[in-house]
């Protein structure tokens, strides 16, 4: 348990959450509007459309993010530098210590990574409300899927942006959420006295 315990205090501020809601404040999230609507434009304008002049989106500040720790990985143009992605209130019941995965997992392997995690929290028996953070997860990955991986890769003989769309279209129908609503989501908010878990 020690050796548990150290490897925790260590990996404490080496991780960043999945999803944007646990990432960042209000502010924040408003920034984040504004960089995927650029994004949105920028696929439209690779894709061949005319979009016209795209608006370059504001900058993110210390005071936007939850943790300065998730501010220092990522700094003013949100660019990953963390080791570990966190999977806030993503793991096992009998297991107290934060679910991490690799940061150098592509879009489509985080979104492979979210749909085992859904699958096995199912497994222990989560209710579908329980699982909507994770599925707002594959929400937010897959334009990045869509843009990255749609040819059919060599390893698994499909387009992995079309298998994570189809994932992430059952789990939608499954938890009773739009994309919007997915978009939506929100993490409780931190109680007085004790922290609430899902806004580590």
């Amino acid at each position: 348990m020690p050796v548990t315990q150290s490897l925790v205090r260590l990996l404490a501020d080496e991780g960043v959450p999945f999803l944007a809601a646990y990432r960042y404040k209000d502010s924040g999230l408003r920034k984040r509007e504004a960089w995927e609507e650029t994004w949105r434009l920028q696929r439209l304008e690779d894709a061949g459309e005319k979009v016209g002049l795209i608006a370059v989106p504001p900058k993110y500040t210390s005071a936007d993010f939850r943790k300065n720790s998730y501010w220092q990985a990522r700094g003013k143009l949100d660019v990953s530098k963390e080791r570990f992605i966190l999977y806030p209130d993503a793991g096992r019941e009998t297991d107290p210590t934060r679910l991490l995965g690799w940061a150098g997992w592509d879009h489509a392997q985080q979104s492979l990574a979210l749909s085992l995690i859904i699958g096995d929290r199912e497994k222990d028996g989560w209710g579908d409300d329980r699982l909507i953070p994770l599925v707002a997860g594959l929400a937010e990955l897959q334009p990045w899927v869509e843009q990255w991986h749609g040819e059919v890769d060599s390893d698994y003989g499909v387009s992995l942006a079309a298998f994570c769309r189809e994932q992430l279209t059952a789990r939608a129908a499954q938890v009773g959420k739009t994309l919007d609503e997915l978009a939506a989501w929100r993490p409780a908010p931190a109680t007085r006295g004790r922290r609430a878990r899902s806004a580590e």
